[in-house]
């Protein structure tokens, strides 16, 4: 199984409503601060430290803006936005060119111009998959090798992606918001959930697991994420809403406070109200809490 790559962008907006880019070294093109996630760290961090190394500035986190799947990477990047905290913004860094406010109006040409787009309009939208044109994603490989070989053959190799456990959890609501539907595992029942492998965006997967159990379910949408910087787990947590009717496998509806779930399903229930399409991204910490011992068997059927 090919692990999914963990990644972060982060949108800085100024007073005037303007994003901060960066013109990356490497590859000439400008595009928003971010790299990949850390062993160790959280994205919220990750998103704070790639800003600080590209552009100078120290930033506050203000929301999470969405999720984008890569396609032809195997990567996921979570884009956030935020706004400056200090720090002075540099011409150029170490892996930039130049850093510069631009309009939402009149970005420059970049790889993936939706990202911005998205931190500007300030909307709830539902999860994106990007595809690059097909000579567009070979000549951008090409770039990444000749560097891996530059910085190596200079004494600086790059270090390989980090791998995270990453699973994407699904909450499918009846339309009333009172039953959720749960699958049977070795200890009880739990939320649906799949081990995300890179191969396809994790929403994707999740909804094909969640249509072997109901056909109805058509889209998810991402509400939450649960992290463990300690053990490298992450986990993301979408929710869709349906009118009830039988699920087709080995599925069940549960009336949502009186399921027995394992501790982090009952934290996401709690979480995940009826407005859910309109609040905002929560995040848990996964330390913050004692698991109570819980086992939740991912793939598992009795």
């Amino acid at each position: 199984m090919t692990p999914l790559r963990m990644g972060v962008a982060c949108a800085v907006h100024d007073d005037a409503g303007h994003i901060l880019l960066s013109l990356r070294g490497d590859l000439n093109i400008w595009n928003l601060p971010g790299g990949r996630l850390d062993l160790g760290e959280s994205l919220e961090d990750a998103a704070i430290r790639e800003v600080r190394e590209e552009t100078g500035l120290i930033i506050k986190i203000e929301r999470a803006v969405g999720l984008y799947y890569l396609a032809g990477w195997g990567r996921l990047n979570i884009l956030y936005a935020g706004w400056r905290l200090g720090g002075e913004l540099l011409g150029e860094s170490d892996e930039t060119r130049a850093n510069r406010y631009f309009n939402p109006d009149k970005l420059p040409n970049m790889l993936w111009p939706i990202l911005p787009l998205d931190s500007a309009a300030g909307t709830r939208h539902l999860p994106r998959v990007i595809t690059t044109p097909p000579h567009e994603l070979r000549r951008v490989k090409s770039q990444l090798r000749w560097r891996w070989i530059w910085n190596l053959l200079g004494g600086r190799p790059e270090p390989r992606f980090p791998v995270f456990q990453v699973t994407a959890v699904g909450l499918v609501w009846d339309d009333d918001h009172t039953r959720v539907l749960t699958v049977p595992t070795s200890t009880g029942y739990a939320l649906l959930r799949v081990e995300c492998d890179g191969q396809t965006a994790p929403w994707l997967q999740l909804l094909a697991a969640a249509r072997l159990e109901m056909t109805s379910v058509q889209t998810f949408r991402w509400v939450g994420l649960w992290e463990d910087t300690a053990q490298n787990r992450i986990e993301l947590v979408f929710a869709t809403t349906v009118e009830e009717n039988q699920p087709i496998r080995d599925a069940e509806w549960s009336i949502a406070r009186n399921v027995a779930l394992p501790t982090r399903d009952r934290l996401y229930v709690e979480q995940v109200k009826p407005r859910y399409h309109l609040d905002p991204v929560w995040s848990l910490d996964g330390s913050s809490y004692i698991e109570e011992n819980d086992t939740i068997v991912i793939g598992e059927r009795t």
